[in-house]
């Protein structure tokens, strides 16, 4: 990059929010995948969403790509510069704006961290959703453009069904709202309004080749009186598949998630069952003790699984609040997930057993239910150092393609690895009409998947 470019960028946000000595770029090259190193030009570190805007003005000016990049914590390759250029550094913009009581909403920056936010809230009597699944380190704009889940998605689903609206700034530099607050007099109190289509749909599952996020608003709910869990063990995947599904018929979880024995021999634990099943119930406290008592009856009625000791469990609740998966010895892993019909569990669950056996890693099924339908999420562990990120990459395609043909679709997009081949023809042409309009010049997030380029 030609240091005029370097110069103006600096004019925009002040040059101590641009970097391009080497150190800084080496930092930025790696996120949470194996993929990399991927070094950019240079980073820039935006104050505000206007500062956004003049910095994607000028790459479509001199046309560099831009990758947004937040907490670094996805696991997909897309926080990565495929193509050198900006790396767009959102953590600066953090400011929470306030909780809008009566319409249950609160609006921040996106580079607002899910802690940050959470601890906000909690202190005036509300919550969000649910725990995100990769810790508080995630942000609010990484969460929505993944349209992230969590424990707690029975009830609530993902992060796009309590989305009420964004600030975007277009990959040409316009700045845009959605939601209500994008008709005149109106506040930010609902995601539809009659006004053409959703277009903060654009944004959930984007991981930015849309645009760029800068502001949200999402829905809030007062702190429940209670919140409760009960835990079961099975022996086989059929059965833990079997005993989920009777679960979510019944209609009466905030969260079901499930985990294996191996995920408990990775982390240094003895193994309470070789599939142990969570039901979460959150409510008022006699809701929440009918709801337990009804999960209990459930899955007694079935005939299989029993129930496990309570410590068991709210072990488990709490891993959701961290990033890392702690190993002995300490060693990097990977994840590959997918979105799954129920009847698909056991062949999900097996189809990452064959690869982690191929392979001998050890690894731990993490997994839980999207409303009807669930996201499994499992980590691999492997020698960086001596294997190197190809073992990773093989593993991850395998198990990507055992996936695929049961009738699983990637949970998020991502080049780990390109999906763009199971795409069909005519939805992948739709869409990279609507990316073309968007950013004519190709500058957001340059050679991502699904590639419409």
């Amino acid at each position: 990059m030609d240091q005029s470019t370097i110069e103006k960028l600096k004019d925009i946000v002040g040059p101590n929010y641009v970097a391009d000595k080497d150190y800084d770029l080496i930092a930025y090259s790696r996120a949470w995948s194996y993929e990399g190193p991927l070094q950019p030009d240079v980073i820039v570190v935006p104050g505000s969403t206007e500062a956004v805007s003049q910095v994607m003005k000028l790459a479509n000016e001199v046309g560099t790509p831009v990758t947004v990049r937040a907490g670094g914590t996805t696991t997909t390759g897309m926080a990565l510069p495929r193509h050198g250029g900006i790396v767009l550094d959102l953590n600066r913009m953090n400011t929470i704006y306030g909780i809008d009581e009566d319409a249950q909403a609160i609006t921040m920056q996106a580079g607002t961290t899910v802690y940050g936010l959470i601890k906000y809230i909690e202190q005036r009597g509300w919550k969000i959703p649910w725990l995100p699944e990769f810790g508080g380190g995630v942000t609010i704009g990484g969460w929505t453009a993944f349209n992230g889940v969590g424990a707690g998605g029975s009830i609530y689903g993902r992060v796009g069904d309590f989305i009420i609206g964004l600030q975007v700034v277009l990959p040409t530099g316009e700045i845009v709202r959605t939601g209500s607050a994008s008709f005149k007099g109106a506040r930010q109190f609902t995601r539809y309004l009659g006004t053409g289509p959703d277009l903060t749909g654009l944004y959930l599952n984007s991981l930015g080749v849309s645009g760029v996020m800068t502001e949200v608003t999402m829905r809030v709910y007062p702190i429940p009186e209670a919140l409760d869990c009960i835990s079961f063990g099975f022996d086989t995947s059929e059965d833990a598949q079997e005993g989920m599904k009777k679960l979510i018929r019944a209609n009466i979880a905030y969260g079901i998630t499930c985990v294996d024995d191996e995920m408990f021999k990775t982390i240094g634990l003895p193994p309470p069952a070789p599939w142990v099943v969570q039901f979460f119930a959150e409510g008022w406290k006699e809701e929440v003790e009918f709801r337990i008592g009804k999960a209990r009856q459930i899955i007694a009625e079935a005939g299989f699984g029993n129930e496990l000791p309570s410590n068991t469990i709210k072990m488990l609740w709490g891993g959701a609040r961290g990033t890392s998966l702690r190993s002995k010895p300490p060693k990097r892993y990977f994840c590959v997930g997918c979105f799954h019909s129920m009847d698909t569990t056991a062949e999900v669950f097996n189809v990452y057993n064959r690869v982690g056996e191929k392979y001998g890693m050890n690894r731990g099924m993490l997994w839980w239910t999207c409303q009807t339908y669930a996201n499994a999420f499992p980590v691999y562990v492997y020698d960086e150092l001596n294997d190197g990120p190809e073992a990773a990459a093989q593993a991850t395609k395998e198990v990507r393609e055992g996936w695929t043909a049961a009738g699983a679709v990637p949970d998020y997009p991502g080049p780990n690895p390109d999906c763009t081949p199971n795409i069909v023809p005519e939805y992948l042409a739709f869409w990279g009409r609507i990316k073309n309009a968007l950013d004519p010049n190709c500058v957001m997030h340059r050679g991502q998947s699904p590639v419409v380029e």
